[in-house]
């Protein structure tokens, strides 16, 4: 009885673990790699995500390792202006959307790509969709953005120009901008490259669920960030079609820091980190709680060339813990209801041993104990071997929907609602202590008479 009653005391004592999720193994394998939902690294309770676990049918950790990407290499990134050739038109075209469209020549661009930025005559007015296509022979031609738009509109009043399109760090010795069906040439007068000669693998981005916002005023809406997440990507999803306006974006940092950024997340960050640059401009006043990221362009028009919306954004904000949103004029610029936004951010990738028995398990939440290393997991393995990558998937139950949140006509802040967890520790805390009274009552020797 005094074995069982302190293996009760202990267990209350240490502590659980915040969540758990099955992991789903593809075949027989050693290892086994897992690509992390966004949705775990908002529960974790480290940044450094030190509290992750990977258990075993019985409970037991299994070691494991997290995928780390070689540091980052300082280099300057470097502009180039490209001769660009008009296509050769198809010899049964009869409109223009059957021309061939453009041949950039690349063959003195050196490095990785990850920027082209196209320029066209004064007084365009359109919207010119095209395929965007690399190639090293003029043969073979691999497709890189088969949706690309160029924009150069006047609506309302504003100037909307969309001019640059991201090319992944792409090696190439030509680009190829092929029109789509309906579709114009766009009339270039100008194009540039912008390249980097030591850059990373960029895995790939994750997004979010939708996110509402947590309040709104007449002026603003506030939106939590999910723990641990930094913000990379910003994508919009607003209301209503016929909707454009220029929007402030402000943010709160993680503890008041305004660099400070978890450490699974610094990982292949080289291309954000020159494109970030840009964002940066604005002064952080250290007065205030909120710090000014950029200004941008929110907008979904219907127009006779096309459905046309925001591109997501690159912002590379670092951890942060709000966003906010404030548009000029207020938010009635962007319709009757706020909208929603998605966070995109690199995986976070790691890989377990698989020690019997199965089935394997994920936990987050608990005590903090570092990972191994992958050399010390895999001690045969080389330098450029490669990963077991996503051959065991998480299975995560799917959250509830958030309601929406309608903007209010004042801008006083809401009362703050009253928290549960001074209550759930005082509970906590007087249970413990009635079972540690109970132990000490009966593991004191007896008295003698």
């Amino acid at each position: 009885m005094r074995r069982e009653l302190i293996a009760a005391v202990l267990a209350c004592a240490m502590p659980a673990w915040a969540g758990e999720a099955p992991l789903a193994v593809q075949g027989q394998a050693a290892y086994y790699g897992v690509t992390l939902p966004l949705a775990v690294l908002a529960q974790t309770r480290q940044a450094d995500l030190v509290d992750i676990r990977v258990l075993n049918a019985r409970g037991e950790p299994v070691p494991h390792a997290w995928v780390e990407g070689p540091a980052p290499t300082v280099a300057e990134a470097q502009q180039h202006t490209v001769p660009f050739f008009q296509a050769p038109a198809a010899a049964s075209a009869t409109t223009a959307s059957q021309q061939g469209g453009w041949i950039l020549d690349l063959r003195k661009v050196t490095g990785a790509m990850l920027e082209l930025r196209l320029s066209v005559a004064p007084g365009t007015h359109g919207v010119y969709s095209f395929a965007i296509e690399a190639s090293d022979d003029l043969q073979r031609w691999r497709v890189l953005d088969g949706a690309a738009q160029l924009l150069s509109l006047q609506h309302q009043g504003r100037r909307l120009e969309h001019t640059s399109f991201d090319l992944a760090g792409v090696h190439a010795r030509y680009l190829r901008l092929r029109p789509q069906a309906g579709s114009p040439v766009p009339p270039l007068n100008g194009a540039q490259v912008r390249s980097v000669t030591h850059d990373q693998p960029v895995p790939p981005l994750q997004w979010s669920e939708p996110i509402g916002p947590t309040q709104c005023t007449a002026q603003y809406c506030d939106y939590a960030v999910p723990r641990h997440l930094p913000l990379e990507r910003l994508e919009w999803q607003l209301s209503a079609a016929n909707t454009l306006a220029p929007v402030d974006l402000l943010v709160q940092y993680e503890r008041g820091d305004a660099t400070s950024t978890p450490q699974h997340s610094r990982r292949h960050r080289l291309r954000d980190q020159l494109r970030g640059v840009r964002h940066k401009d604005a002064p952080v006043d250290p007065a205030s709680t909120w710090s000014p990221l950029l200004r941008t362009t929110a907008y979904w028009l219907r127009l006779p060339e096309g459905e046309l919306r925001s591109p997501a954004l690159r912002l590379d904000a670092g951890a942060v813990t709000q966003l906010r949103v404030q548009p000029v004029g207020g938010m009635v610029q962007l319709g009757s209801q706020p909208p929603t936004i998605r966070i995109g951010a690199q995986a976070a990738r790691l890989v377990f041993l698989a020690r019997e028995p199965a089935p394997y398990r994920l936990a987050w939440g608990g005590e903090a104990a570092p990972a191994t290393s992958l050399g010390q997991l895999m001690p045969t393995r080389k330098a450029h071997d490669p990963l077991p990558v996503d051959t065991a998937t998480v299975v995560m139950t799917p959250a509830p929907a958030a309601a929406p949140v309608a903007p209010e006509a004042s801008v006083a802040p809401a009362a703050p609602a009253p928290s549960r967890k001074l209550w759930l520790w005082g509970v906590l805390l007087a249970a413990l202590s009635v079972m540690g009274v109970m132990a000490w009552q009966l593991l004191r020797p007896a008295k003698t008479g």
